[in-house]
């Protein structure tokens, strides 16, 4: 990998966001993995709190 693909990887990193790289030809291609929580069912643990466990 190059010292640029590094420095995107560790940029998504420092946000909180996951990176996924995958093969492309001779190359990478590196990809930020953003989650947002839509919904949470009644009953479901809502985030940040505690499930008490």
């Amino acid at each position: 990998m190059t010292q640029q693909t590094i420095e995107a990887i560790e940029a998504i990193l420092q946000r909180g966001n996951d990176a996924e790289i995958r093969r492309k030809g001779d190359g990478y291609v590196v990809l930020e993995v953003k989650k947002k929580i839509q919904y949470v069912t009644p009953g479901g643990s809502a985030p940040g709190k505690s499930n008490g466990s």
